[in-house]
């Protein structure tokens, strides 16, 4: 509570991605319990340290470099040719 209310009263309104962006945020021994709670749908997630607080949270891969190799025209791939006398 102190928190926001600290945040609002410097009229500090912008978007922080930590709590945006993240599972967990805080000591490490509570994000490291949030994640062993978490068991397998923690897989691949991080946790990182940022500052004085730690976070939990999944890294994102570039959208364009997953699809790069599979651009492809399919035009006449596509087509079949009727024989129609």
């Amino acid at each position: 509570k102190e928190l926001v209310n600290e945040s609002l009263a410097a009229d500090n309104k912008s978007r922080q991605s930590q709590w945006t962006e993240s599972i967990a945020v805080g000591s490490k021994s509570f994000v490291e319990t949030i994640k062993n709670q978490l068991s397998i749908h923690a897989k691949g997630r991080k946790i990182l340290e940022k500052d004085e607080d730690f976070q939990l949270r999944e890294e994102m891969p570039a959208y364009n470099g997953v699809f790069d190799g599979q651009k492809d025209d399919i035009g006449a791939k596509n087509t079949y040719f009727w024989n129609i006398l």
